[in-house]
């Protein structure tokens, strides 16, 4: 936790939040964009199963998000109120939510019981899967997930259609934690493999293919938007007024690219941590130009999305490699990301340089290889909590505060 200075301008802050997947962070931002505070949680437990099943509790996951963000608040001492707050969130990961209104677990991305369900489908499933969602079939998200978890002879307790009043992911439960409100956005919805992407709006064919009905969804609202106020006993938890404006955020990695200043087409972003993610911004929501390693998701700004491909746990084999071969997996990486901006074609034509983020910034010559290979500056930035630095300024261009644009 850190406090470098409190706003004078009416001593108002903003509050970002951010539930990842292993833990929650919290930043306290300005009216010019300066953090203030910054807080964190505890581990969030992951539980194994015997077949592959990776659960976390959601109660877990919001008691984190509230401590996270109560320790940001007490870095700032008396005197400074929030005047709004929004949540960045993992994506992929399924809640189903009980008639009578519990939600007992959350069935995480690196869940591996449904490994199957899209192997099994037809290739014309797949190729409508991908042309209204902008994914390719794939394990680990929405779609898939509720399929698995309703299939006839291996339907998992608490999946039974008739007993689940709805189907959540991880950012819509938070919402509701801190509103009472059921919303989502474009960019977490995405994740459910059930949006087309094109509309933002819930896709009645992918919502028959996975069996379930759209109203069991929660209702898509536009990142920046205003989901409701903040609750009483979610207010409590956090340290906050009740009534407090509560902003729609979006999907972690597409909030750390609002953070980062990745928000124009031709903007490039890698993440390399364990596992490396490399995003190019569009304004082309063309899933039928679209390169078949790209999948394609709304950004948290209207009129852009972002194309995405994972590039496989280069940063795991880079913790793996002895220091004789450290070179050689330099290279193996920097190879890596060149095919890959090769594949994405024009989708990652127009970026002058590429932003990078996450563990492997740390070999300062990992960063000259890859720059050598690709043939285009790499910008690194240092290790921050880059997804709710995004949902604060969400939360704050919703106030009318600062621009988008630019990382501090």
């Amino acid at each position: 936790m850190r406090r470098t200075g409190v706003d004078q301008a009416g001593g108002h802050v903003v509050l970002g939040l951010d539930a990842g997947t292993t833990s929650a962070k919290a930043v306290v931002v300005d009216r010019v964009g300066e953090i203030l505070a910054t807080g964190g949680s505890d581990p969030i437990a992951v539980r194994s199963t015997p077949d592959g099943g990776r659960e976390q509790d959601p109660e877990e996951i919001w008691q984190a998000l509230a401590t996270a963000g109560r320790r940001a608040i007490e870095g700032l001492g008396s005197g400074v109120g929030v005047a709004a707050l929004a949540v960045a969130a993992q994506s992929g990961s399924v809640i189903p939510v009980t008639v009578e209104g519990r939600a007992e677990r959350a069935i995480t991305w690196m869940d591996t019981r449904f490994q199957s369900v899209p192997e099994n489908w037809s290739d014309d499933v797949a190729a409508r899967i991908r042309a209204v969602s902008g994914w390719m079939p794939t394990p680990g998200v929405g779609l898939s997930t509720i399929v698995g978890l309703q299939a006839p002879g291996t339907r998992q307790p608490g999946a039974d259609p008739t007993t689940v009043s709805r189907w959540a992911s991880v950012d819509d439960y938070l919402v509701f934690r801190l509103t009472g409100q059921w919303a989502t956005n474009p960019s977490n919805a995405a994740g459910m493999q059930l949006m087309d992407v094109t509309t933002r709006t819930w896709s009645d064919d992918l919502c028959r293919l996975a069996g379930i009905d759209p109203g069991s969804l929660s209702p898509i609202l536009e990142s920046g938007s205003i989901a409701g106020e903040l609750a009483g006993e979610a207010a409590a938890a956090l340290g906050l007024d009740a009534g407090t404006p509560v902003v729609i955020g979006g999907h972690d990695q597409a909030c750390a690219a609002l953070g980062l200043g990745v928000v124009d087409p031709g903007d490039l972003f890698l993440s390399a941590g364990t596992a490396w993610v490399l995003t190019a911004v569009t304004d082309r929501a063309d899933v039928a130009s679209l390169p078949p390693s790209l999948n394609l998701s709304p950004h948290v700004l209207g009129g852009v999305w972002t194309a995405s491909e994972n590039l496989g746990g280069l940063g795991a084999m880079l913790a793996e490699t002895p220091p004789a071969r450290i070179q050689e997996a330099f290279e193996k990486c920097g190879l890596k990301v060149r095919r890959a901006l090769e594949g994405a074609g024009e989708f990652a034509a127009g970026g002058d340089e590429l932003v990078m983020v996450g563990g492997g910034i740390r070999f300062s010559e990992l960063v000259d290889v890859l720059a050598d290979i690709i043939d285009r500056p790499v910008v690194t930035r240092p290790e921050a909590a880059w997804p709710a630095l995004g949902a604060a300024r969400l939360a704050a261009a919703a106030l009318g505060w600062t621009p988008h644009k630019g990382a501090p």
